[in-house]
Order: structure tokens, then C-alpha cells, then sequence
């Protein structure tokens, strides 16, 4: 009697679930219906059974294709944005796609209601691995998300993911801030051999069309190759590598104000002191200002400039030559001063130096003064009184100063020649930067 009672309680149970329990489900061999919820899916649709025909036995983990057979994949990037680290890294935000056949998954579509396509999430399929072999990070969170795949009745499959890739790319900031890096990311197969994954480029391998320049830097596409190596630990098979090269140039508007204009002022400015008289009071205060200021330059520059790279940036050299530059005018000034303010006799070898130059006009004409070119041309007054010979000797000492500061004056100018000429390039740099380089009187370019 129990058992009776027992039977029935577990009947009505069952029932009560069945009806109420919205997570229940049953099949009904007749109907062949499968109820979940509120909604009722036929197992026989087109695509429930396409998708059962296709991933009910397939395994994502291995290659498609026979293990003597090599699996073709085209990959084509579609860059957004770029960072450059200032260091010696590159990020690129991009958009990858990539193409294959999986000969696992293909199907005759007349069987599935003309179905040719499908979509399906990455994670259920194969997809081939692709690395930065100059990155250094080669941990699974730096491969791919997921995302959506086209997968096609020919087992054609084509992927897009969005990715940011790093790669190790060393600045060179010879010419700062008119320096351009060239930097590589090289794509490859970890666990593959090419003889079982061989990457190829779809077109050129690139689609920079939507690519958005930052504040900072122009990129540009230079080349996409692929290469093959080989390794004496197995000589049978090759290691097959997409090498991407981008050409970053830095936008300089702010630099150039900033830092090549003033260097460019202190030239000039170097060079008025070396061309004023050293008796003059001007001259010591120009020459005391363009020493600070050269100070006070380098001692910004030192902020600015990148402290990676090499080679040092050729505009720190020019501020630095600059600057003895700067030091020798004021030193030359306070000995100049000095030297005019002798009374005692010249030395033959002075005298006899001064004698030459001012035996022809042009010596005449930079160091003598008006009222003395009037008296060597002989153009003076008859009753002029000649002059004493401690005047003499004050005269012979000014004239050799005279001369010391017109030597000083070309020299300076001839080693700033010098100096711009090889800071100047003459590369394809300067081409590209032509305005630049004219509107500076010069170019830290390359």
C-alpha cells in the first residue's frame, strides 16, 4: 500500500514539473521537437543541421589540412593608429585579415537549402598563429581576440581581428627634431614550419586608407615582404616571415620654433660681437647676454631631447660647439680691452705684421678709422701735428687688436660654415624637408 502511494506521489511530481519548470525539457520521438523555455527549435532546420554536420566531430586544435600538405594563409593589414613610445617600441592598432581553406569544413549547399555561408566565432574553428618575432612578448594575451569568421561552403575561411601589435624598433635621433624611424614588425609562425603554415601577402599586404595620423608623427608604408630562413638545426625545414617596414616622420613645428630658430639667432648674434668694436661698451654686454643665452638654451634642450638612441642628436653638438663659441668671444673681448690699454713698445714682429696689412687698402679699410684712412691716403691738413710717440704706441697696439678681431670674426664664421655643412645632409631627407631647410638657413636632417 505504501508503494502504491509512493508511485502515484512520484507520478504527479513528475508531472508538475513538466508543465511549471521553465528550464524543463523534453523530446517527442514523433514531433522530433526540442523544447527549451518558451521557444521550440526544430532540430531539423537548415542550419541547426548544417552546424551539427560541420563542428559535431571537428577538433579546432588541429591543422585542417593533411600533415603533408601545406595550409595557405593570406594575411592583409588594415592600420587605424599608431604610438611610438619615444624609446624603442612601436604600437600599431590595426585591423588583420586572414584567409585560408579548412578542408574540414566544407558542404554541399543544395543539401542544407542553398546555404554557401555562415557565420561562426573564431573560438570554434582552427585559426593559424601569427607572432611578432621583434616584440618579446609572446604570451597568448598578445595574439588574438575573438571575433567573427566567414566560413564558406568551399571551406574558404576569411577572419578580421582587431589587434594591437608591439614591436621593438630603435630611434635614431641624429637629426632630432627632424629625424625619421624606421621601424620593422616581422610576423611569423611559433609551432609551424612552412612546410605546415606558409604566410603570404594578400596584394601589397596593406590598406592604409583608413589609417589616422597622431600629433606627433607621420607613418608611412614602405615595403611588405616575405621572407624564408633556414637553420642549421633543421635543415629540412623552413621558417617562412612577413616583414612589415613603416617610415615614421616627426612633425617638427613646435622643435623648429623652439630650438632651431634660436640657434640660428645665436649665429648671428656671435657673430655681431666678434664684429663690434672690443672698446665699445656694447660689444661686452652683447657678448655676456649671447654666453647666457647659449647657457639657457642647452640647459632647455637638455628636456627636450630624447635620452635613447646611439649617436648623439647633431643639434645638441651644434648648441655645444655654439657655446665655445660664445665663450671664446667674451674672452677674447676682455683680452682685447686689455691688450689695447699696453703702453709699453710694440715688438718688431707686431709692428712689422701691422705694417703689412695696412700696406693695402683692404687691410686700410677694416682696421683703420675714418680720420685715420684720411692721413695713410695722405688726405690731411697742412698744419696737422704729428703724433707723439706715446699716441704711436697706443695706435700700433689698437691696430693689431683691430686685426686679431677681424681674424677672430672670419674664423668664427668660416668654423660655423663648417660646422652647418656637416650637420646638412644631402639624403632624401633633406629633400622631403626642403622648406624646412630654407626657412632655417639650415636642417638637422637626414
Amino acid at each position: 500500500m505504501k508503494m502504491r502511494i509512493l508511485q502515484v506521489f512520484g507520478f504527479f511530481v513528475i508531472l508538475w514539473q513538466t508543465q511549471f519548470d521553465p528550464f524543463a525539457a523534453a523530446t517527442s520521438p514523433e514531433s522530433d521537437v526540442v523544447i527549451r523555455g518558451c521557444k521550440s527549435l526544430e532540430s531539423n532546420t537548415a542550419r541547426l543541421r548544417l552546424e551539427k554536420y560541420l563542428f559535431c566531430d571537428y577538433d579546432s586544435s588541429l591543422r585542417p589540412n593533411h600533415h603533408k600538405v601545406v595550409t595557405n594563409v593570406t594575411i592583409k593589414l588594415m592600420p587605424k593608429m599608431m604610438e611610438w613610445s619615444g624609446q624603442d617600441s612601436i604600437a600599431l592598432h590595426t585591423w588583420i585579415s586572414f584567409s585560408w581553406t579548412d578542408g574540414h569544413l566544407t558542404w554541399t549547399p543544395s543539401n542544407y537549402d542553398g546555404i554557401t555561408y555562415i557565420h561562426v566565432k573564431s573560438y570554434r574553428i582552427w585559426i593559424p598563429e601569427l607572432y611578432v618575432y621583434n616584440s618579446g612578448d609572446m604570451s597568448e594575451d598578445s595574439f588574438l581576440t575573438v571575433t567573427n569568421c566567414l566560413l564558406f561552403n568551399t571551406g574558404a575561411v576569411n577572419c578580421i581581428w582587431a589587434a594591437k601589435y608591439i614591436s621593438r624598433c630603435n630611434g635614431d635621433y641624429t637629426y632630432w627634431p627632424y629625424d625619421q624611424q624606421k621601424c620593422r614588425i616581422v610576423f611569423g609562425s611559433w609551432s609551424y614550419t612552412g612546410e605546415e603554415i606558409d604566410f603570404h601577402l594578400d596584394g601589397d599586404g596593406i590598406l592604409m586608407e583608413d589609417y589616422e595620423n597622431n600629433t606627433e608623427w607621420n607613418l608611412e608604408f614602405v615595403s611588405a615582404a616575405k621572407r624564408v630562413k633556414k637553420y642549421e638545426c633543421c635543415p629540412d625545414d623552413t621558417f617562412p616571415t612577413i616583414d612589415y617596414t613603416f617610415l615614421l616622420t616627426r612633425y617638427n613645428g613646435i622643435q623648429q620654433k623652439s630650438q632651431i630658430t634660436p640657434a640660428m639667432i645665436l649665429i648671428f648674434l656671435t657673430l655681431t660681437v666678434l664684429w663690434l668694436d672690443s672698446r665699445t661698451t656694447e660689444r661686452v654686454v652683447i657678448a655676456c647676454v649671447n654666453f647666457f643665452c647659449h647657457m639657457f638654451f642647452l640647459f632647455d634642450l637638455h628636456w627636450q631631447l630624447p635620452y635613447n638612441g646611439a649617436k648623439l642628436p647633431n643639434i645638441l653638438l651644434f648648441y655645444r660647439d655654439s657655446l665655445a663659441m660664445a665663450t671664446f668671444a667674451v674672452i677674447l673681448t676682455a683680452l682685447l680691452r686689455k691688450l689695447q690699454d699696453i703702453s709699453m713698445e710694440v715688438p718688431s714682429w707686431i709692428s712689422s705684421t701691422t705694417t703689412f696689412v695696412l700696406s693695402n687698402k683692404a687691410g686700410r679699410f677694416l682696421v683703420l678709422n675714418d680720420e685715420e684712412s684720411k692721413i695713410a691716403d695722405g688726405v690731411t691738413e697742412e698744419n696737422a701735428d704729428p703724433p707723439k710717440s706715446g699716441m704711436r704706441t697706443k695706435e700700433s697696439w689698437r691696430h693689431f687688436a683691430a686685426i686679431i678681431e677681424w681674424l677672430s670674426f672670419f674664423c668664427v664664421a668660416f668654423t660655423y660654415l663648417i660646422i652647418l655643412i656637416i650637420l646638412v645632409p644631402t639624403s632624401n631627407y633633406e629633400k622631403k624637408n626642403n622648406l624646412n631647410v630654407q626657412n632655417t638657413l639650415t636642417g638637422f636632417i637626414h
